[in-house]
């Protein structure tokens, strides 16, 4: 229950909110006690023709003699009726508006943790996974939180205020009835314990459907072009059936309870409606099955308290998971805002591993000053990017340290650290937002004609000023709308906008033509004046003027030169260059 309380820990914001709805849940229960008092008035009145004549009540001494005029009855039921409407729309409008305030709150809290952890959280997880819980488990706990406690506060009240009546009505007879309360908390008791555990299997393979159809459609080029398309169907029907057979399994557990309840419910009043048959006038018997009626409406309600407590503390449980995460990657108490320039960056004995004992980075060791163009080359997988994924500290070396100006970077704030670093990714990212907001990503606050010459300098001016509405152009999710080359260019003019003292090139020109490629390279080469550029390349043409070219194998630095140098020194370098250009 530690994670209901928490949930529940939501409410307290709302705490004015809560106590006009439990004021207004006192009023209703009131009001719907006189349900079974309006019943007998009108049967008494029926009776009687003219007036209601009320003689009959041994546990009511104040109306042991009590007449009004009959027309009064329909006065009496629009009165009755009128209260018992409007404090329970009240009660239930300020529950329901605390919901959805709960629920906004706690997918504020989730997705706002969710973007703060660190890299590796990622790694282990589903994007799938995590959709479904901001989506699907936040959602569903709204009823948990406000509906539970409607029932816990108000059904009670209900009950409580309506067994005086059962017994006015009933006499002893009452008792047969209201001895089957107590044994209603068994079935519940057993059937919420097999409900939790079916409902986190539900939920859980509910998220599985999430993740596989953001995976089919982030690939439906792949899937097409390989002709797939009824093995992902298939698939996705296997998936769809799981969480089918466990939902059966839990509406068959949630609706049994109901029926059961009416079911003990139904001996308890027929043995005192046998009894109240034999005993009881015709207005009082009445009013007796009527307020039999509502005494166990609410228990039935009641019942759900604990099917819906039971659904709630699973997906509380999922939610809490990623609340409870604490980034890998975060500000030290101690750390500083990194200012001034970037002299050095540099990279002592630092060794990196993703999981135990299998090293992707070992012993790298160098350093680069304001100005130096390094170029990391080396075969798929021999550690490139991470090695740059380091100095943003999306990780932390595993060993050794990387410093800047002679300061480890773990003494810097994450921000202060990533205002200086520009990136463009082999992975170009583009937002569904315009182009404008694209290139100005990181600095919001730039004008239009800063964007503009950014655009001019990565050579995507042009094919921008040809879109429908130029730089106020929607690129859809992902920037489909444009080619791969031109998707790289924005890519370029967003790092350039940013205009920091390091710049990371990750692939940044695999996707441009020759010709292309040519004029990017032109422009970057003029802004990479007095910064510190680290450039990632498969394509050994893109990186020959750099000042200084790293070899990495198997996550060691096995060379270290210029281009002339590597060449004439042979070895790993030469291999790949003989390779690219067919020498």
């Amino acid at each position: 229950m530690n994670i209901y309380r928490r949930l529940l820990n939501y409410i307290r914001p709302h705490r004015g909110r809560l106590a006009v709805a439990v004021l207004c849940m006192f009023f209703y229960s009131i009001a719907n006690s006189l349900v079974s008092a309006t019943l007998y008035i009108i049967v008494n009145g029926l009776h009687n023709k003219s007036a209601v004549v009320i003689n009959d009540l041994e546990y009511i001494p104040f109306a042991s003699s009590l007449s009004f005029p009959a027309f009064w009855i329909p006065f009496i039921m629009v009165v009755v009726f009128f209260l018992r409407g409007f404090f329970d729309y009240v009660s239930n409008y300020q529950m329901s508006s605390i919901g959805i305030r709960i629920v906004r709150k706690i997918r504020d809290d989730l997705y706002e943790h969710l973007v703060r952890l660190s890299s590796d959280f990622y790694s282990k997880g589903r994007t799938g996974d995590f959709l479904s819980r901001i989506v699907n488990d936040v959602g569903s706990i709204q009823g948990a939180v406000t509906d539970v406690i409607v029932d816990l506060i108000k059904q009670p009240m209900v009950i409580l205020f309506n067994i005086p009546w059962v017994f006015i009505w009933g006499g002893p007879n009452a008792a047969f009835a209201i001895m089957i309360f107590p044994l209603v908390a068994v079935p519940i008791t057993l059937l919420g314990r097999n409900l939790r555990r079916i409902t986190k299997k539900m939920q859980e393979r509910a998220a599985d459907i999430t993740a596989f159809i953001a995976e089919t459609l982030a690939g439906i080029h792949i899937v097409k072009a390989f002709c797939q398309e009824e093995r992902e169907i298939g698939k996705f029907r296997e998936i769809n059936k799981n969480v089918f057979d466990f939902f059966k399994k839990t509406i068959r557990i949630t609706l049994i309870q109901r029926p059961l309840i009416e079911i003990m419910g139904a001996v308890g009043a027929a043995i005192a409606v046998w009894f109240g048959l034999k005993s009881l006038p015709p207005d009082r018997f009445v009013a007796f099955v009527g307020s039999l009626f509502i005494f166990f409406e609410p228990l039935k309600k009641v019942s759900k308290v604990n099917s819906t407590v039971q659904q709630s503390i699973a997906s509380g449980g999922r939610i809490f998971e990623i609340l409870d995460a604490v980034p890998s990657i975060r500000d030290r108490e101690s750390a500083i805002v990194f200012s001034g320039s970037p002299e050095t960056a540099s990279y002592e004995k630092v060794s990196f591993q993703y999981e135990p004992g299998k090293n992707v980075l070992q012993d790298i060791d160098f350093q680069v000053r304001r100005g130096e163009i390094l170029a990391l080359v080396g075969v798929s997988g021999s550690g490139k990017t991470t090695l740059m994924n380091l100095l943003l500290r999306f990780y932390d070396p595993t060993q050794g340290s990387i410093k800047l100006n002679g300061i480890d970077i773990r003494n810097f704030t994450l921000e202060s650290l990533r205002e200086f670093i520009g990136i463009v990714s082999q992975d170009t990212i583009l937002f569904n937002a315009t182009v404008r907001e694209n290139i100005a990503y990181g600095r919001p606050e730039a004008g239009l004609e800063e964007i503009e010459q950014a655009a001019e300098a990565a050579y995507a001016d042009h094919f921008i000023q040809a879109l429908p509405k130029g730089y106020d152009t929607p690129l859809g999710e992902r920037g489909l709308k444009l080619s791969g080359g031109q998707r790289q260019r924005i890519a370029i003019a967003r790092a350039l906008l940013k205009n920091p003292p390091i710049l990371i090139l990750d692939e940044a020109t695999s996707h441009l033509d020759t010709e292309s490629e040519r004029e990017v390279q032109s422009a970057l080469e003029n802004l990479m004046q007095g910064r510190t550029v680290f450039v990632i390349a498969h394509r050994l043409s893109t990186i020959q003027r750099a000042d200084r070219i790293l070899v990495l194998e198997a996550g060691r630095i096995i060379q270290d030169g210029t281009n002339e140098t590597l060449l004439r020194e042979g070895g790993a370098y030469k291999k790949l260059y003989d390779l690219q250009f067919n020498l």
